[in-house]
């Protein structure tokens, strides 16, 4: 099974719940919602900052599963253990974008002609094709894992621990996508139904909420590592993304309320933390922790995408439009889908040779992660580039 965040003891950052925020978001809900100046309305998933948001991700998580999930040495530094072992919030930061864009593509899709037919055309061509071409090839090379498979093939994979089927190294990062296909069979009948103040109210309640289920699972002794991948745990952060997409579509979104907004988050990820720390927020196993560890990473990501979006296109976020870091957001999916099997080649054929020691693990990450990208960059030219373009031909967009 993939690397999880209790593995990292006495690290993560925690969590919270967003009541001054969720006030703030659900009071713009109820104006009347126009462009925010600095974004066209129909331009909110072409930000190109948010393709180096995603390379942010990827790389969070890569590099963490080519360090850790693999023989290390035990005497590796602490404080680089920390730092690479808290890649597991890259997922997280994946789980918020995906909540931001998705919502927004709905809500401007809102009221249209093909509401459901669009939405989900497009995220077949989107998400399928790369989906299954790579279960049927797992499913020759990882045998007696079948039942892992047929719950893969219904995006039902991050239940195999809780039914008690066997999870395959490589092929257990099809937890996540489980969880957003799930969220996704509901969410779009909830924008569609809800006026924009009772969609704010639903979001708000699944960031308020989820962290008390978490507490409650684990203060009854359930496995943080088996409370990571419930759906009903791990909803927050698309809820948390879904909030910013209404936040930047209403009329209260502007450079100065931004930085009002990005204030409150993080006055309130430093109250959470400091009043969490005796409860032992900052460490894996504890409550505290195991409830409030992705709130405070979705606090601080929420404060990532109002800096960003506040300041796209300025010198401030040039980092995120370099080539390379788009490259990397561009090949994300496929990336975040075969690093680790990619990785489990390398230790199979060459790393079980060589000594556990710093310099063997830095060039497994190399040649893992080369290879990856070399493999991602052939599956874009070949398969997704293909398939999307097809899905603009079926599915087009009617832009106003």
């Amino acid at each position: 099974m993939g690397f999880h965040p209790s593995d990292v003891t006495n690290a993560g950052v925690g969590l919270i719940t967003m009541p001054d925020v969720a006030t703030t978001v659900a009071a713009a809900a109820g104006q009347r919602l126009i462009p925010a100046p600095a974004l066209k309305r129909d331009s909110f998933s072409r930000i190109p900052e948010l393709d180096g948001i995603r390379a942010i991700a990827i790389w969070m998580v890569m590099v963490m599963h080519a360090v850790i999930a693999f023989p290390y040495p035990k005497t590796i530094n602490r404080f680089l253990y920390l730092v690479i072992g808290h890649g597991w919030l890259g997922v997280d930061l994946f789980f918020v974008l995906s909540g931001f864009l998705i919502t927004g593509i709905l809500l401007d899709a809102k009221g249209k002609s093909g509401y459901f037919k669009i939405f989900y055309g497009r995220r077949i061509f989107r998400i399928m094709p790369l989906y299954f071409a790579m279960v049927i090839i797992w499913s020759f090379f990882y045998r007696h894992y079948g039942s892992y498979f047929l719950l893969s093939s219904v995006f039902l994979a991050n239940f195999a621990p809780l039914l008690h089927i066997r999870m395959p190294h490589g092929p257990s990062t099809l937890w996540s996508l489980a969880i957003e296909e799930q969220f996704y069979v509901v969410w779009p009948w909830l924008v569609l139904l809800l006026s924009r103040r009772r969609l704010v109210i639903a979001a708000a309640s699944i960031v308020v909420l989820e962290p008390l289920i978490r507490a409650i699972h684990a203060y009854y002794g359930l496995d943080p590592n088996f409370i990571y991948n419930l759906t009903w745990c791990r909803c927050d952060g698309l809820a948390t993304g879904a909030l910013l997409a209404i936040w930047v579509r209403s009329s209260y979104f502007s450079e100065r309320s931004n930085h009002r907004v990005i204030a409150y988050l993080l006055s309130a990820l430093a109250l959470l933390t400091l009043v969490g720390l005796p409860f032992g927020v900052m460490r894996g196993y504890t409550v505290a922790g195991t409830s409030l560890r992705y709130t405070q990473a979705y606090l601080f990501y929420a404060a990532c995408f109002a800096l960003t979006l506040t300041y796209q296109g300025s010198v401030w976020t040039s980092p995120l439009r370099w080539s390379f870091i788009r490259l990397s957001g561009a090949l994300s999916y496929c990336l975040y889908l075969i690093h680790i099997s990619v990785g489990q080649i390398y230790q199979a054929t060459i790393g079980e040779k060589l000594p556990v020691t710093m310099p063997a693990v830095f060039l497994r990450a190399v040649a893992m992660i080369t290879a990856a990208i070399l493999l991602a960059m052939i599956s874009k030219r070949f398969l997704e580039d293909p398939c999307l373009r097809l899905k603009d031909r079926l599915f087009p967009v009617r832009r106003t």
